[in-house]
């Protein structure tokens, strides 16, 4: 009987085996699925020292948790590069675009302006003028609009992300429930899911993982604010900033404690609150200083100026809401050619106040948002060359991370990874097993029934 038991303990390990390979091969497109490997031991106590067979241990998942942490990292490097690159490039044409563009604009307004100098009372010239200057308004309010328009989409992908990060929390806490209620006997399943879900996590924020003696997994942000304690998740809060509503504040909670995320926090939504809080905020006050500057600055030289008929004008040429002056910036309702304060004197033909216009192109002016001492086109030029630079960084920022991840995940695939030529060759090398094994078996009974008819 010790040869038949032996044939069937070899072929009941030979169909093990070709059912964790077949599992490997209809698995191997599914993503995070990590392959699975039965293993197989020697049974002793055989005559004369000789094994008994063989048995299942059971099955072994493949996973390096090293090459998976450096996965879940690059998926956060991914993450932030990527909504840094893509608000980078909208920013960058929102400045740079010919319609919006502040230099060009300024450019056509002097130009005529200069064309007015030679007949300062043609009402044509003029009108050539005034309709620079509406255009002036008009590009301004267009940044303005784009820049409100990034605002208002940050926000809402902030909200979502702060949702999606507490979704991913709980089912990660409820993954670590299961695992933990499994005890010793965790199917591989259960912990490439939690594995996936944590990898979702992680292209939102920058985590970090450290498992415990029961399995369970404890997360927390790369500062060291928790996340996730075993089955004790955190909560993400979103609301309005007191300082300013039109911003929302993210709060961790944590039981009783509570912890601020900013834009250290990494991952996508890291990379939504530094570009919100630093460059999206310095555009804004940038478009805002210069719609102030340029039209303070006209309105002044015009108010000591005289109009086409002689007299002292008694109405600006440009008005805006001093709380979103680039935005609401445009020539006063109601303002005509004839208003234009080209004159000094009063006299026909006098332009001494429109060529003091003309020397705006090239007077200096400090931008305290953008730290640039310059003419008007020139800071304008200045912060498209910013953004422009920092739009490219931004690009080849993305262009490193996403090569790192696809090292991460080429590593990763090597060890935990289904290789379909490697299990082909498996199948071909179990199932030849298997069939060895049943030819044992008959083998066994050949003999036995020899015996018996002996």
């Amino acid at each position: 009987m010790s040869m038949l038991n032996i044939g069937m303990s070899g072929l009941t390990s030979s169909m093990a085996a070709l059912n964790a390979t077949s599992n490997n091969v209809a698995n191997a497109m599914v993503p995070g699925y990590s392959r699975q490997q039965v293993m197989l031991s020697s049974v002793g106590g055989g005559v004369y020292g000789s094994g008994a067979g063989v048995q299942i241990d059971g099955v072994r998942r493949i996973s390096d948790q090293y090459e998976v942490a450096q996965l879940w990292n690059t998926t956060s490097g991914v993450g932030y590069s990527r909504v840094k690159s893509s608000y980078y490039g909208q920013v960058e044409q929102i400045f740079g675009s010919k319609g919006n563009n502040i230099s060009f604009g300024l450019d056509q307004l002097f130009a005529s302006l200069n064309s007015a100098l030679e007949q300062p009372s043609d009402i044509a010239y003029r009108q050539g003028v005034l309709s620079e200057a509406k255009a002036m308004g008009q590009r301004f309010n267009s940044i303005s609009q784009s820049l409100n328009s990034q605002l208002t989409q940050i926000e809402g992908q902030i909200g979502a992300s702060a949702k999606e990060i507490n979704s991913q929390l709980e089912t990660i806490a409820k993954f670590n429930e299961e695992i933990q209620r499994s005890g010793a006997d965790v199917p591989a399943s259960l912990l490439d899911a939690r594995d996936a879900a944590i990898d979702d996590l992680s292209q939102l924020v920058d985590i970090r993982v450290t498992e415990d003696a029961n399995g369970m997994v404890n997360i927390s942000l790369a500062q060291g604010q928790p996340l996730l304690s075993g089955t004790t998740a955190s909560t993400l809060e979103v609301k309005p900033d007191p300082s300013n509503p039109a911003l929302s504040t993210i709060t961790i909670k944590f039981g009783e404690s509570s912890f601020p995320l900013d834009e250290s926090a990494g991952g996508s939504l890291g990379a939504l609150l530094d570009y919100r809080d630093n460059s999206l905020m310095e555009s804004m006050a940038f478009a805002d200083e210069m719609a102030v500057t340029f039209a303070d600055e006209f309105n002044a030289i015009l108010a000591g100026g005289t109009d086409l008929n002689g007299n002292t004008p008694t109405q600006d040429l440009f008005t805006y809401d001093p709380t979103n002056p680039a935005g609401s910036l445009k020539v006063t309702d109601g303002f005509t050619a004839e208003m234009l304060a080209f004159g000094k004197d009063g006299t026909p033909g006098d332009n001494s106040n429109l060529k003091e216009l003309i020397e705006l192109a090239n007077k200096e002016f400090t931008f305290a948002s953008i730290d640039v001492t310059a003419s008007m086109g020139d800071a304008y030029s200045s912060i498209v060359g910013k953004l422009g630079s920092e739009s490219r960084q931004a690009q080849v920022s993305e262009d490193t991370a996403l090569s790192l991840q696809r090292e991460a995940q080429a590593q990763w695939a090597s060890t935990s990874g289904v290789n379909m030529d490697e299990e082909a060759v498996n199948l071909i090398i179990y199932q030849q097993s298997y069939q060895a094994n049943a030819k044992v078996i008959s083998t066994a009974d050949q003999l036995f029934q020899t015996i018996l008819n002996i």
